[in-house]
């Protein structure tokens, strides 16, 4: 099944879809299928390094806060702040940083998307 394809991850709750997303893009970018990035198992380097993105770009280009984020992928908070600052660190290379604004540029519109309930995006 191809990462785009795949059924919904235990990250697909209501509210959630932005995350599902973000993990397809970041899936079809590295090669792996989206549901390994939700898996309990570290994957291999390109797994992990999907998942990394994937978290990136669901923080950094949707919004999502770390604690959402860290019950989505199974992750915990420390884990994810590692992968955010492995990916700032992965900025400094001209053609990443390209690479990665255009991926936030594809997101965007879904930010703006959401809506807030009660304090709460949604």
């Amino acid at each position: 099944m191809s990462p785009h394809l795949s059924p919904p991850s235990r990250s697909a709750r209501p509210g959630e879809a932005g995350i599902d997303v973000a993990a397809a893009l970041a899936a079809w970018v590295a090669g792996v299928d989206r549901l390994a990035l939700f898996g309990a198992s570290r994957g291999g380097a390109q797994v992990a390094a999907a998942r990394q993105l994937a978290i990136y770009l669901a923080h950094v280009a949707l919004g999502y806060e770390l604690t959402r984020l860290a019950a989505a992928f199974g992750r915990d908070r420390a884990t994810l702040r590692h992968a955010l600052r492995r990916i700032e660190d992965e900025r400094d290379d001209p053609a990443f940083d390209r690479q990665l604004t255009g991926l936030e540029a594809i997101l965007m519109p879904l930010r703006r998307e959401r809506v807030t309930v009660g304090g709460r995006c949604r």
